[in-house]
């Protein structure tokens, strides 16, 4: 009898550990008539992973003249827009204070000019999106 009791015991206890609740069990054994109690707590932790993507009503919006700010003159940041979607290229090796293969593009509309380049989809890609530009 006590061991098919410390089993049920033991299988209640994983049981709720698994769920992440608490139990208690009391049982009276008939033979020594002694009460026993056991309370089994577990909790279980999940971890939960978000990952938050900006969306383009929530993203900035840039005229051609906010953009044009951002030329990347001296080291400064560096944006440019691409079928109006507007990109981050300060930190890319290629886009040297705003200068790309001899040409400044960065602070303007580029979509003519990534319309012809070989590597635009790809390089697109792993651009960070800052905004949108207006119409």
């Amino acid at each position: 009898m006590k061991i098919k009791f410390a089993i049920i015991v033991v299988l209640l206890g994983i049981t709720f550990a698994l769920t992440g609740c608490a139990i208690t069990t009391t049982a009276t054994t008939a033979s020594t008539g002694v009460t026993t109690s056991t309370t089994t707590t577990a909790t279980t932790s999940t971890t939960t992973s978000a990952t938050t993507q900006t969306t383009a009503s929530t993203q900035r919006v840039f005229t051609l003249a906010e953009l044009a700010t951002y030329n990347g003159d001296g080291g400064s940041t560096a944006y440019i827009a691409v079928n109006g979607t507007v990109y981050d290229v300060t930190n890319v090796a290629e886009w040297n204070n705003g200068w790309h293969k001899g040409v400044h593009l960065a602070g303007t509309d580029a979509t003519t000019a990534f319309a012809g380049s070989p590597h635009s989809a790809s390089l697109l890609a792993t651009l960070t999106i800052v905004g949108t530009l207006a119409d």
